[in-house]
């Protein structure tokens, strides 16, 4: 009680001023060091070592190992398998996912995913990655009167699919393990790929030839190829994909279609960045 009267006294009202502020700075200054972490941890293609966050970022480790306990207790962030990284939890992925699906940006691209659709004749989606699994963010069907009905949420493997490889190529081979697991993997038709001996190959000529394709892997009867979207960072954050029934979308028109994939896939590059730059 005494304390209060103290602080409350005209001649000490410069010092509970200045302890108020040096509170409110020190709140302010924890919340950046959240934030910061949160965003080192999702940025990275990895799990990261508390050691790790603690370099990069130039904090104590005893800071971080605090602040990521908050992250943790919150299920921002969780442990990897061996308990030992951190990664991006399911729940701030979903978050992720949910302000690809509203956020202002989605307009204008579903507006060029529509152009490209009535370009090719062939549905095209906007996919993500979500852990080991492909999601069916964006879908626009063709009009033409025979075509595969995949709903837009849908997840589809990694391994057997255009978009899944494609996003397997932008990882390392020990990444791609940990991702993928043990072999043999799901196999869905008479081609899917089911070890590693024949999928690692494919990943190096992806990287070599920058789209992927999937020729009957995942689907019978269903050519796809796709193509990667980047973000204002240049890191591959989504896939542009075009499928379609065979024989009338083959190999040859897959690979042909790169080209206007592309494009459109630079046209939504390009709306990420004003979104950006207009907020």
């Amino acid at each position: 009680m005494s304390s209060f009267i103290a602080l409350n006294t005209k001649n000490d009202a410069p010092k509970r001023l200045a302890t108020v502020t040096r509170l409110e700075t020190s709140k302010s200054s924890m919340a950046e060091k959240v934030l910061l972490i949160l965003e080192t941890v999702a940025n990275s293609e990895f799990p990261l070592t508390l050691e790790a966050i603690s370099s990069r970022l130039g904090f104590a480790k005893p800071t971080v190992f605090r602040l990521l306990n908050i992250l943790l207790a919150q299920g921002l962030v969780e442990r990897d398998l061996h308990g030992r990284r951190f990664q991006a939890s399911t729940k701030f992925r979903q978050m992720g996912i949910g302000l690809l699906a509203s956020d202002s940006v989605r307009s204008e691209r579903i507006a060029i995913i529509k152009r490209l659709v009535t370009t090719l004749g062939e549905t095209c989606n906007f996919n993500i990655r979500d852990g080991n699994e492909v999601l069916y963010l964006d879908r626009i069907e063709t009009t033409a009167p025979i075509r595969l009905h995949i709903d837009s949420g849908m997840r589809v493997p990694l391994h057997c699919t255009a978009s899944g490889k494609l996003f397997l190529s932008f990882l390392t081979e020990k990444q791609i393990r940990g991702i993928l697991g043990h072999e043999p993997f799901d196999r869905y038709t008479a081609k899917t790929m089911t070890n590693y001996k024949t999928l690692l190959p494919v990943i190096d000529r992806i990287i070599s030839q920058g789209y992927a394709l999937d020729d009957c892997e995942y689907l019978e009867g269903s050519v796809c190829v796709a193509v990667p979207v980047r973000d204002q960072k240049q890191k591959v954050f989504a896939a542009l994909a075009a499928h379609g029934p065979t024989p009338r979308f083959n190999l040859a028109l897959a690979e042909k279609s790169v080209l206007l994939l592309r494009g459109a896939a630079l046209e939504i590059e390009k709306s990420i960045v004003e979104d950006i730059e207009l907020k």
